[in-house]
């Protein structure tokens, strides 16, 4: 999936992103937050920023002297953050819509780059995540949020299951190498970030567990990346897939969802 069209489905599923947001992203963007630590008058940038879970309590942080830029492809997941931040009354944030791997640095470059849950969606994880790092001023931080690899499952596959049988996929969608899977470990993570240059790299994992109802399963399945491999069924097969997947979910009683988190910072230069 190209990095635009991964834009696009996260517009699609924006309703759906909502919903999770108050269970999902706006607690793990606090989190992300608390480890990337700005402070006031710090510029930020948010990489992959969707509907502003991190980037809003980091204008938060820096305070009116400060700045954040929000970058996302997701034109639709933008215009939630942008209307999120005016009702908290934040005029220190910008949400953009652009590709952040050809984000240019300001003048003395960013104090902090945050990413959280989208270094796995960058066409090339490892070069364009050291781009990032180069837009941090020496001594900057880039402090990201992965999942642990016991995250999220097993609603990704039981998705994908359904889907195989309505149309063909690949064995795994993700082949030949999941990006996510380089970075589901505290000390994967810790090394990945090392590998790339930073210094003092430190990595903690948050625990997250919320009730996992019909709705919000059905909810992860189209307001996630996992929306694309639904894209191109028809309206049957779609009412297909849902009651397929709904069905195994509840097969296997799976009512909580695990959103347990490694969160990693460096430092740059």
């Amino acid at each position: 999936m190209s990095s635009v069209s991964m834009g696009e489905v996260f517009s699609a599923g924006r309703v759906e992103f909502r919903r999770w947001s108050p269970l999902l992203w706006e607690p793990l963007g606090e989190e992300l937050v608390r480890v990337s630590a700005p402070r006031p008058g710090e510029r930020v940038l948010d990489a992959c920023a969707g509907a502003g879970a991190s980037a809003v309590p980091a204008a938060r942080a820096v305070g009116e002297r400060g700045r954040v830029d929000a970058v996302d492809l997701a034109e639709g997941l933008l215009d939630d953050g942008r209307a999120r931040a005016a009702a908290l009354g934040l005029s220190n944030i910008r949400f953009t819509a652009a590709d952040v791997t050809s984000w240019p640095a300001p003048d003395g470059g960013y104090d902090v780059v945050q990413c959280a849950y989208g270094v796995f969606f960058l066409p090339d994880m490892d070069r364009d995540v050291r781009r990032l790092i180069g837009l941090l001023r020496p001594g900057g931080r880039l402090a990201v949020s992965t999942w642990d690899e016991q995250a999220v499952r097993p609603l990704p596959e039981l998705v994908l299951a359904a889907v195989r049988r309505e149309r063909n996929l690949p064995a795994n969608p993700a082949s030949p190498a999941n990006p996510a899977s380089r970075v589901d470990s505290a000390a994967k993570l810790h090394d990945w970030l090392t590998g790339l240059g930073l210094r003092d790299v430190a990595v903690e994992k948050v625990s997250l567990r919320t009730t996992l109802t019909p709705e919000l399963a059905w909810a992860m399945a189209v307001g996630s990346a996992l929306r694309g491999v639904l894209s191109g069924l028809d309206e049957d097969a779609l009412a297909r897939v849902k009651a397929d997947y709904l069905a195994e979910v509840a097969r296997r009683e799976q009512h909580t969802f695990c959103g347990d988190s490694l969160m990693g910072v460096g430092f740059a230069g």
